[in-house]
């Protein structure tokens, strides 16, 4: 872990005073940076090894896609693709590439698309058994690497 902290010495103030204000943020830098190699870990073991989440691991959109999926599951409330395409910025992937890696979940069998019985036009993504037991398998090995902290 590289840690980097910069100060400015003021001659008019004591060091003691100084170091002070900055000790809450080394410990949180010392956090994080403790907690990054852990994801980091589970990332290349366990989580590397598991294809439904693999599909959407290959960029930081289709990390995108996956989150807004699992929380529109989790929090029952429906969405579309084109809903998801439009909360996740173009810096991250174009709307076409999205919208591709969507059907291509579908294609695999990580996502159904279920019709709005109010607007048939509409296409809701549900999340199937397979990808809701890798989501879950994801984030618990997280959570318990958060708890050892």
């Amino acid at each position: 872990m590289c840690l980097i902290t910069v100060f400015s010495i003021d001659k008019n103030k004591q060091n003691s005073a100084h170091t002070i204000t900055h000790m809450p943020r080394l410990i949180i830098q010392k956090k994080i940076g403790a907690y990054t190699s852990r994801v980091l870990e589970g990332y290349n073991s366990i989580l590397a090894y598991d294809d439904n989440i693999l599909s959407f691991r290959f960029s930081a959109y289709g990390t995108l896609i996956l989150f807004n999926i699992m929380k529109s599951f989790y929090s029952n409330t429906p969405i579309t693709s084109e809903e998801i395409a439009n909360s996740i910025d173009y810096k991250f992937g174009s709307r076409n590439s999205i919208l591709n890696l969507i059907k291509k979940a579908e294609k695999n069998k990580l996502i159904t698309r279920i019709t709005s019985k109010s607007d048939q036009r509409q296409k809701y993504i549900i999340p199937t058994k397979a990808l809701i037991n890798s989501h879950e398998k994801m984030i618990n090995f997280i959570l318990n690497l958060e708890n050892k902290s």
